[in-house]
């Protein structure tokens, strides 16, 4: 570039350029004539260079369309305007002239769609088909830009709508999970016509940009897995809704809360990835322990919470315990039900009203079925529930009746109260709160996915019947008595899917049978193959060890209905198996394109809609590649010549450099087109050839979109048939625990327990914490010697020195209960178990900063439902009650409260740990060894040195008696705390001792020295207090 030139480009940017009169007059007069005059502009500064935005305009650039047209078009009276109008100061305006407002952006058709969807769906993350990309808008494309680490693209348009962030349709199924763990909902927008489709169907306007639309709306508890290409490994394993999920994973469930009353409750839950629904109706007080423990259990993403018209919101103990359970938890409130019609307080109407929103999704029957089994403040919730899944087209999860639970059933199972499942560490543990060192840990050796799920609903349930806790049992006996070879594969079967969850599947199946929409299918073709070739495998399998399962000798009527059970179904359904995958082309398997799985998913000939488009894509193929080409090569003198394909484009012709001048006058006259020119050769395509193209392309498409259909009804036809593939996945379910359970069984020094259904026996030689033992060495055993047969040993209140395994001892004996109604062996040399319904655990101290509860508030809350939720079979652990407060109302409360669970009607089993001495003396008051006093084994050492603590050596071993000392001293010196604190500590105790114990001699001699006076005459009171006295010191020695 010139040096003239540069200082006349420079001159644009950082000059003011003063217009000729005539421009200027011109420019005034239309500016006067649209507005008012301006005021006289101010004193000009100095000048500055123009902004990007201003630099493009003066290059004739507006952002919205190429640059080269919008050069052309641009005069040079339009630039001098828009030099004029972006110039800060420096030009010759008069005190009329006004400078022109700035053109409006004209919207591309794209954008306008782009506009009109982020308008239509402002409550979601949109992430949009273009061409290979799905890009986001908008402010939405910060928030993306961030979660996934990508570039935020602004291009310098000044329109921060257009704003976006892009990321690789292949890897839409990864990144959408990224998005989603962050609470957000998404909808992804695909493109749902083709160019070819749109040519030939003349659907729309060739100008027209391509139709898109919403095809699948998402949220963190509704994806399960949709989106996954065909050809990820996840898709081809078969992996449940998260694709990455361990078998461990907790459960996602969307729950819906009824809050009827200020104390009465209705809970409904569904989890989509398997189609479960459980229901519940329950009461509860300020400190919301039961909702707590509901919630404990379902660990719900996405919550809707009903209250009732008076209230306009959540009430604040139900809003801190769901925050409490998962402060991370999507929250909706709903007021009042979207079926009031004015006269809520009509059963009637307001039966009718709900009936009439849930006709709209279900059919009649079920609308019955629900109206008949549920009460109204329930199917306010199945109501909610149903128009909140409407949207992500899970509705028909309320299909599947046999599907729907109840929550508690007494006369099956018992359920773990919020305070039971964390002392005991059932799932997680207390410290990190991962499951290393939970029972859940221990017992899970299932082989599958879908049979972890059941394990999990077995440990948090036990069985309360006994003839079902003795199927378990028995089953475990039958498995580890001898090797069995029919167990032995069906085992290895087990391992062989171990990632692959059969029961996820089979759900997506139901809900891809009633999706119109092929574009959004639940459920790929690979993975209905693994679902069915697996279940015949299972079959066959069975089928081939028919004589020896016959043969079995099993006494677990357990183990006998499940094989009885498969072998029937194989017997005479396994033939709809495998009908349906004669019709599968196995050859579809090694094909890369999702497109080329489609076309070849079905065998040929298996549906005539899919044989007419093969038709007439053979028809045409045959006009291009027999008929046509035969045209060209007369006309191009070459009997040879052949089509070539190159970079995706079919049936062309490649013709030499050197001998493109000699045929330019027949490719001319003819019609050829030139598709692509290099140095050497030159390719053409016939025009005929072309409109034949369009033909073969558009049946190409129609014949996957016609593939698809077939698909869809043949999803149909699968899901017809779901009972029974249930069946066959529940035996294997729950076969895959009964194996679990008998691996821990195995392990050394466990055993069988003996069942008593009559009283609360707790027997047990020689018992171990089941998972201590697992994380240390040497663990100290213990016996467990609790028979109330005759009412003795129904009380037993543990003393000790601080860190001496007393809470140790009492989970022992809570957990040993758990894994016996669970149906697991104990680890002991020997046990005879009682059946309880119901163990209730206070121990810890925790303060509950959400519900604004102070740790004695909380303690004692928790002692109130335990009082009120008794039974006559319950096991009760209480740990130092009333240490939260003053030591003389805590001892005040923890008497009283001991006192009433002995002299109680339903006489429960309880262990009651406190660091209060005087309790003891509660074992003298009750006779017949009802109440007992046990203390942790220790042994003390003597220090000779004046000022020093004793040292102690815990032995953890039970003992009967009490302690009064509990050795603080001794766990502060462990923790570490300065030995002269430590030295001071032990001074005061020793006065605080001193003075006590001489008050107490003082008061019995005075109390003595009276009643020897008085003789007879002494008052109850006194002698009370001599009695007191003695028995205190005999049970001290």
């Amino acid at each position: 570039m010139s040096s003239q030139k540069r200082q006349s480009t420079l001159s644009r940017f950082f000059t003011t350029i003063k217009p000729s009169q005539s421009t200027e007059s011109t420019l005034t007069e239309k500016v006067s004539s649209k507005s008012p005059p301006l005021p006289p502009p101010p004193p000009p500064p100095t000048a500055s260079p123009s902004l990007p935005s201003e630099k493009l305009l003066e290059f004739g650039f507006d952002g919205t369309k190429d640059s080269t047209s919008t050069r052309t078009t641009t005069t040079k009276s339009k630039d001098v305007e828009k030099r004029k109008s972006t110039t800060s100061s420096g030009s010759s305006f008069s005190s009329e002239s006004k400078p022109k407002r700035p053109k409006e952006k004209r919207l591309t058709p794209l954008e306008k769609q782009i506009l009109e969807l982020t308008e239509q769906h402002q409550d979601k993350i949109l992430l949009i088909q273009i061409g290979y990309k799905y890009k986001v808008f908008g402010i939405n494309a910060l928030k993306v830009s961030k979660i996934l680490n990508i570039m935020y693209i602004s291009n310098d348009i000044e329109d921060t709508r257009f704003h976006y962030c892009s990321i690789p349709d292949t890897r839409l199924h990864i990144h959408l999970q990224r998005i989603l763990s962050h609470g957000y909902k998404v909808g992804v927008v695909k493109q749902i016509e083709s160019t070819i489709v749109k040519q030939i169907e003349k659907t729309s306007k060739s100008s027209d940009v391509m139709r898109r639309e919403v095809t699948g709306v998402y949220t963190k508890a509704t994806y399960l897995g949709d989106e996954s290409n065909e050809n990820t490994k996840g898709s081809w394993d078969g992996l449940s809704s998260s694709s990455s999920s361990s078998s461990s994973d907790v459960p996602e469930y969307i729950v819906c809360i009824n809050e009827v009353s200020e104390k009465q409750f209705a809970i409904v839950a569904v989890q989509p990835l398997i189609g479960e629904v459980i229901f519940d109706s329950f009461k509860d007080d300020i400190s919301r322990q039961e909702l707590e423990t509901r919630l404990l259990y379902l660990r719900p993403v996405e919550v809707i919470v009903i209250t009732n018209g008076s209230s306009e919101q959540i009430s604040g103990p139900t809003l801190m315990t769901l925050k409490l359970i998962n402060h991370n938890c999507n929250i909706i409130h709903k007021s009042g039900s979207p079926s009031e019609n004015g006269n809520e307080n009509e059963n009637e109407n307001e039966n009718e009203a709900i009936e009439a929103i849930m006709s709209k999704y279900l059919n009649e029957k079920l609308v019955e079925y629900y109206s008949i089994n549920f009460s109204i403040p329930i199917q306010q919730c199945f109501e909610y529930l149903l128009l909140y899944l409407n949207e992500f087209k899970l509705t028909n999860i309320f299909t599947i009746p046999e599907n729907i639970t109840n929550f508690q059933d007494s006369k099956k199972y018992m359920i773990l109260p919020a305070n039971t499942l964390n002392s005991l560490e059932i799932f997680t543990n207390t410290t990190d709160h991962t499951t290393k060192g939970s029972l859940f840990k221990l017992l899970n050796n299932t082989k599958t996915i879908f049979g972890s799920r059941l394990l999990q609903k077995w440990v948090s349930r036990p069985l309360v019947h006994i003839q079902d806790i003795k199927d378990r049992h028995q089953a475990i006996e039958d498995l580890q008595s001898e090797y069995n070879h029919v167990v032995d594969s069906i085992s290895n079967f087990l391992t062989k899917i171990k990632y692959l969850d059969l029961e996820g599947l089979l759900s997506k199946i139901h809900y891809s049978s009633t999706n119109n929409n092929n574009n959004n299918l639940r459920i790929n073709r690979k993975q209905v193959y693994l679902l069915l070739s697996n279940l015949q495998e299972i079959l066959i399998l069975v089928q081939k060890f028919e004589k020896s399962i016959k043969s079995f000798k099993f006494k677990s009527s357990l183990l006998i209905q499940i094989f009885d059970e498969l072998l029937t179904i194989s017997q005479t359904d396994i033939i709809i198996i495998e009908n349906f995958l004669s019709m599968i082309d196995l050859s579809f398997i090694d094909c890369k394109e999702s497109s080329e799985q489609c076309r070849k998913f079905f065998k040929r000939n298996s549906f005539d809609s899919i044989e007419l488009q093969y038709q007439n894509i053979a028809q045409y193929q045959q006009q291009i590649e027999q008929e046509q080409l035969e045209i060209i090569r007369k006309e191009l003198g070459n009997s040879k010549l052949k089509y070539v394909q190159k970079d995706g484009e079919r049936y062309l012709i490649e013709i030499r450099n050197n001998q493109r001048d000699k045929l330019s006058k027949i490719l001319d006259d003819k019609d050829y087109i030139l598709i692509k020119s290099t140095q050497t050769i030159t390719r053409y395509r016939k025009k005929s050839v072309t409109e034949y193209l369009k033909l073969l392309q558009y049946h190409e498409e129609m014949l996957i979109k016609t593939c698809d259909e077939e698909f869809q009804n043949f999803l149909k036809d699968l899901d017809s048939n779901y009972t029974l593939f249930y069946k066959i996945i529940k035996n294997l379910a729950i076969f895959d625990c009964l194996l679990s359970l008998t691996t821990t069984s195995s392990l050394p020094n466990y055993t069988r327990p003996t069942l008593i259904d009559d009283d609360l026996t707790i027997l047990v030689k020689q018992a171990r914490h089941p998972t201590i033992e697992q994380l240390r060495p040497n663990y100290v055993a213990n016996d467990i010697n609790i028979n109330i047969e005759y009412d003795k040993n129904r009380v037993l209140i543990i003393t000790g020195p601080n860190m001496g395994g007393k809470s140790s001892y009492v989970k022992t004996v809570a957990l040993l209960t758990v894994m016996t109604q669970i149906g697991c062996y104990l680890p002991c040399q020997n046990a005879t178990m009682g059946i309880f319904d119901s163990i209730f655990i206070r121990m810890g101290a925790n303060d509950n900063i959400l519900k604004g509860y102070s740790t004695f508030m909380m303690e004692m809350l928790q002692c109130k439902n335990i009082i009120s939720m008794m039974s006559n079979r319950s096991l009760i652990i209480l740990d130092e009650i009333g240490r939260g407060t003053g030591t003389i109302d805590g001892i005040s409360l923890a008497y009283s409260i001991l006192k009433y669970l002995i002299e109680s009607e339903f006489k429960p089993l309880v262990l009651f740990i406190t660091h209060y001495p005087s309790i003891h003396v509660l074992e003298q008051e009750y006779p017949n060894q009802l109440v007992v006093n046990y203390h942790m084994g220790y042994q003390e050492i003597k220090n000779n040195t004046p000022g020093e603590i004793p040292e102690i050596i815990f032995l953890y071993n039970l003992c009967r008696g009490v302690v009064n000392n509990s050795y603080g001293l001794n766990v502060a010196k462990l923790a570490g705390i300065s030995h002269d604190i430590i030295k001071q500590a032990y001074r005061v105790s020793e006065k605080v001792k001193s003075d006590i114990e001489l008050k107490e001699y003082w008061k019995f001699a005075h109390s003595l020295n009276k009643a020897l006076k008085e003789g007879g005459s002494s008052s109850p009171n006194q002698l009370d207090d001599i009695d007191y006295y003695i028995l205190s010191k005999h049970s001290s020695l």
